[in-house]
């Protein structure tokens, strides 16, 4: 494609010389003005009028901007539309995990609030955690499920690697108890990101700092398991070239660069969120544990059979040219 502004400027002096030639008397006058032409510096012309062009860009943007504004979002409203339309079974079950989770969560705590005093005080600081904690991480789980619905695969994976390691650190503080969940609550106005973690004696004091990778191999969760869902979230979320070339929300081997909404990839994310909101719920909830959450953590790890059958199922009828992913025999033998 052309240099539009550049040709326009070369016009627009070509314009200037050949007006200028016109009242020349002579030949004389004329050579020694293209002389003068052919020494001269238009560097200044060319600044000044790049910054006149772009200032009328920005008047004549502001002024039609709520009509192309208009335009797109009726555009956009057809793409989600259609990813609605195509995935709504999906996205139905995480919804309805979303509100199983916070009614759980509700009931749970009115619970809490009503068992023995001292037999709460025995847990107090890892059940406050705990629970915010959960609460940071139920909304994450909402984002994500909203970033699938607009089509954003790529941001409701990389929101996923924060819940991910949400669960990492509500598995560490449930497994060492009080002290550490204690060291945790006191830590959040410092700027200490993970020091707090020292109080469960688990770490040499000549180890200068704590890192997130120290506080996963201590805690009680398969993390080895996820190591490779967890380097996908975490190229995803980097300026890495694997998450720059390797797009969630692109079939492998599409030489595109995708710029907006997909329907492609959201069953990495759709799966791995309802497991993880799942583990995280459970922590919670055995806290304090009674027959009623024990259940409410039975139901949710039964529910992500539910999601993961629609996600799987959806992406099959969607690109039936892709490798299958659901397999009755297979996945319900998972159950």
């Amino acid at each position: 494609m052309a240099d539009k502004f550049g040709q326009f400027f070369k016009d627009t002096l070509k314009e200037i010389l050949v007006e200028h030639v016109k009242e020349l008397k002579n030949q004389s006058e004329i050579d020694k003005f293209y002389e003068k032409y052919e020494k001269a510096d238009f560097s200044g012309l060319y600044l000044e009028m790049i910054n006149d062009t772009s200032n009328q860009m920005v008047r004549d943007a502001k002024m039609i901007m709520h009509e192309n504004t208009l335009l797109f979002r009726g555009e956009e409203t057809e793409i989600i539309a259609r990813i609605e339309q195509k995935w709504s079974n999906a996205f139905a079950t995480s919804e309805t995990m979303y509100m199983m989770v916070l009614e759980s969560v509700k009931d749970y705590s009115d619970y809490v609030n009503k068992i023995d005093n001292k037999e709460r005080e025995k847990s107090i600081h890892k059940y406050t955690a705990l629970k915010y904690i959960h609460g940071r991480g139920l909304q994450q789980f909402l984002e994500i499920i909203t970033l699938m619905k607009n089509g954003f695969a790529d941001g409701a994976y990389s929101r996923w690697r924060s819940l991910y390691e949400l669960n990492i650190i509500a598995s560490f503080i449930s497994e060492y108890g009080e002290e550490v969940a204690e060291a945790y609550i006191s830590s959040h106005n410092t700027e200490d990101r993970y020091e707090w973690a020292r109080a469960c004696g688990e770490f040499s004091p000549k180890k200068r700092y704590i890192s997130f990778d120290d506080i996963r191999k201590k805690s009680n969760f398969p993390s080895e398991l996820w190591q490779q869902p967890y380097r996908i979230s975490n190229e995803v979320t980097h300026a890495s070239s694997q998450g720059t070339f390797n797009r969630l929300g692109l079939m492998d081997g599409e030489e595109k660069i995708s710029v907006g909404h997909t329907d492609y990839g959201l069953t990495i994310p759709g799966e791995h969120s309802a497991i993880t909101i799942a583990q995280l719920t459970g922590l919670l909830l055995m806290v304090y544990p009674s027959g009623d959450s024990i259940i409410a953590a039975k139901m949710l790890n039964k529910w992500i059979d539910v999601v993961r059958e629609q996600y799987f199922k959806t992406h099959d009828y969607i690109f039936p040219d892709e490798p299958k992913l659901w397999n009755n025999e297979k996945n319900l033998s998972l159950r």
